[in-house]
């Protein structure tokens, strides 16, 4: 005998055609394959098993097939990264209030498994239930996104490796993971939040059922095996762990209606909206020899409407939803039951297609009410469960499913439920109800603006730094990370961040030659701000002279009193400090459309170079929080360590004795402090004192002399060597050294 193993539990849950798969299965072939006799209970996934991310040890890993959203378990963690930063505003010359303002922010880098079946790619992705990737790849926060696919040959992250050493992780090979890279956990109360992914797991996003039921029978090392009728497209299915692949089944073949049989060693899969399999006689059902009449050879049951169910519910996952639950329900009207039968499947269905099937369920299991129990002779022994009959009953014939048989020596018995395929043919409409619709936002473009200048401050700077400051553009903006490439745009190495958008624009005029030791009233700006939310205001004298209203104009440092607003929408900047921190090289130098750009303590950053980094053209990308390295186009900048270059002297003195020797003096200034303070030097800025002294006939170089101290004598005998005879006039270039980087800022005079 065959017999039904999970009527039971099937019929329980969803009427008769619960109780197909696995009832209509052997005994041999189900406790062989689809969970045997074993005392171990595993159940199968239910739909909160796709809301909650968890991290704990051992926790089961899926099989995602088609596009489903999933939380997936988080394997590895680097811990929180907390960020310090320090913004300081305020001060200057003459004193008055200096504000520091000390943020901290935190980032997470941390890995989650999804599939244990190789996936094609991830596509959206939410956080606490708010959209943190978008279908097109953007992070609505900053991060980096790593996908593995899940491929027997992938390689271990170097991420993980850097913080975990070489030898100790783990490829997860046949895993398909994620990686997450300094993810800011601002917007979600510096945690990690619980994420859930759109996992797509095949191409389009969905497969066939014969591929989902072949790969079930393969895990389950089922040798032969016939899926060909199971045509039908599948959105998304998950098995969550590990369970009897005869639940998945049955989960299956309750909203896809099919039936599978044993034959010839082999496993058998039918829908069952196909024709009756044969056609039964009415003279070949067995009867007592006195009942001739075929009604009289059937035993019928009907069950009592108390018995059935008023409403059948389904829980699934709505792709309308943003694949989050969905519910439908099937009701009967002025029935005398009040049975309610829920049932939650994690697939992906349409809303139609769970209010059909709910709809299907409800009929078949009233339909499906009367069973019949009938004798056939031994001709019939091939029928088996599963198998559709159809008998003459009355006037009609009238299809069955025949549930279970059992040969014996008078032939073969049948109990078999009343059935009609076109029970399966619904096609009702239903409402998944209105949705949010979730956007990362766009991100805004990140303009770089590398400002290679001295300290503004005159803070004491012992290392190699570049100062430079992000402008944001249209769009979502909460900073920028700069990146450095040191091997010809290859890879990149995040050197730097700010949150801090900078005011910039464009000069719209020439800025003339003007003088660097007095208020330059001749010349003035015009200056077209790139944001126009920004704006210049206007400072006092002694404000400016106390450090207000500091730009960087083309490499010349410049101050300004006055900032007019023009009809245009440009700017008038009149009453000039004109080479401010030893820009002076630069003020004669001014071509049109030069870089404007205001220079506060908060919106300028420093970042970090390397001394081999000085004089050499390296590879520079500034990525908007959220953006992708990848988008950016590199920008190509020389690095000179300005930060570190000694000023060049001033105020030089010349004598000559009556020999022709010539004596210089001059004074040097530092790039620190540079207050003018009583009775005290200015700071030197250098672990030594040292000057070169350049002799110039033209432009060659004839002679060079070293000096300690602020003061040079060049012998009339030296000048006889150098030029033939004693010069009434020289040029010379006069440059103080830096212990780091060599040669300062030149001074050029003619004695």
């Amino acid at each position: 005998m065959a017999s039904v193993v999970l009527t039971v539990v099937g019929t329980a849950i969803g009427g008769p055609i619960g109780g197909l798969v696995g009832g209509l299965v052997g005994r041999r072939v189900d406790q062989a394959v689809f969970g045997g006799t074993s005392s171990r209970t595993i159940e199968g996934g239910r739909l909160k098993d796709l809301t909650v991310q968890t991290s704990a040890y051992g926790e089961p890993i899926s099989r995602v097939y088609g596009t489903m959203r999933l939380p997936g378990n988080v394997v590895w963690s680097s811990g929180l990264k907390e960020t310090r930063s320090e913004k300081t505003e305020g001060g200057g010359k003459g004193g008055g209030q200096e504000v520091t303002t000390v943020t901290f922010s935190y980032s997470a880098s941390f890995a989650v498994a999804l599939s244990g079946r190789e996936i094609s790619d991830v596509g959206r992705i939410w956080a606490d239930g708010k959209l943190l990737r978008d279908s097109a790849g953007k992070l609505a926060v900053g991060g980096v996104l790593k996908i593995y696919k899940g491929t027997e040959s992938q390689k271990a992250d170097p991420l993980i490796e850097a913080l975990e050493g070489q030898n100790n992780v783990n490829a997860f090979h046949a895993l398909a993971y994620v990686v997450f890279d300094d993810l800011e956990l601002g917007e979600y109360a510096n945690r990690i939040p619980n994420l859930t992914f759109e996992v797509i797991a095949d191409a389009g996003g969905e497969i066939l059922l014969s591929s989902i039921v072949s790969d079930i029978c393969e895990l389950s090392q089922v040798p032969s095996h016939d899926t060909s009728d199971l045509i039908q497209i599948v959105g998304g299915y998950m098995i969550p762990g590990p369970m009897k692949s005869r639940s998945a089944l049955e989960e299956l073949s309750q909203i896809y209606h099919f039936d599978v049989v044993e034959q010839e060693n082999s496993l058998l899969f039918r829908t069952l909206d196909r024709i009756s399999d044969i056609t039964i006689i009415s003279d070949d059902i067995v009867g007592p020899a006195r009942k001739s009449k075929t009604s009289d050879k059937i035993t019928l049951n009907r069950a009592q409407d108390l018995e059935l169910p008023r409403e059948i519910g389904l829980s699934f996952i709505d792709p309308d939803r943003d694949y989050q639950t969905g519910h439908q329900r099937a009701r009967r009207l002025n029935v005398a039951s009040d049975i309610v039968r829920q049932r939650a499947y994690p697939l992906v269905i349409s809303s139609d297609k769970a209010k059909s099937v709910s709809e299907v369920q409800l009929d078949l299991a009233w339909f499906g009410r009367e069973t019949v129990s009938f004798a056939l002779p031994h001709k019939y022994a091939d029928l088996i469960p599963g198998d559709i009959v159809t008998l003459n009953i009355g006037s009609d014939p009238q299809d069955f499913l025949l549930q279970e048989t059992e040969i014996g020596q008078q032939g073969l018995r049948c109990l078999a439920v009343k059935f009609s395929k076109s029970s399966l043919d619904r096609n009702s409409f239903s409402d998944s109800g209105p949705v949010p619709v979730q956007l990362v936002e766009n991100l805004a473009i990140s303009q770089f603006f590398p400002l290679d200048m001295p300290t503004i401050t005159g803070w004491n700077a012992i290392s190699p730094l570049l100062f430079w400051a992000g402008a944001a553009g249209v769009g979502k903006w909460d900073g920028a990370g700069l990146f450095i490439s040191r091997d010809n745009d290859q890879t990149y190495t995040q050197i730097d961040f700010s949150r801090a958008d900078v005011v910039s624009g464009v000069v719209e005029n020439i800025l003339n030659d003007g003088p660097t030791a007095y208020w330059d009233d001749a010349n003035e700006l015009l200056v077209r701000l790139d944001n126009p939310i920004h704006s210049l205001a206007g400072e006092t004298a002694d404000a400016v002279l106390n450090g207000s209203n500091i730009a960087w104009v083309g490499g010349e440092i410049i101050q300004f009193q006055q900032a007019v607003l023009e009809q245009d929408g440009s700017y008038r900047l009149n009453g000039l400090l004109r080479g401010r921190r030893g820009t002076e090289r630069n003020v004669n130098s001014h071509v049109p459309s030069e870089v404007f750009v205001f220079l506060t303590q908060a919106t300028i950053s420093a970042a970090g170079m390397n001394y081999s980094d000085i004089g050499q053209t390296r590879q520079f990308k500034i990525v908007t929080s959220g953006g992708r390295i990848e988008d950016v186009s590199p920008i190509n900048h020389t690095f000179g360590a300005q930060v570190l270059k000694p000023f060049s002297p001033v105020h030089v003195q010349g004598t000559r004795d009556s020999a022709g020797t010539l004596s210089l003096k001059w004074i040097r200034r530092s790039r620190v402090g540079g207050d003018w303070l009583n009775n005290a030097d200015v700071p030197l800025g250098e672990l030594y004192e040292k000057y070169d002294i350049e002799i110039l006939n033209g432009t060659t170089v004839v002679r060079t002399l070293t000096s300690d101290v602020p003061e040079i004598t060049y012998p009339d005998n030296l000048q006889i060597i150098d030029f033939g005879t004693t010069q009434a006039s020289l040029d010379i270039r006069i440059t103080q050294i830096s212990d780091t980087v060599g040669r300062g800022w030149p001074l050029i005079i003619s004695v």
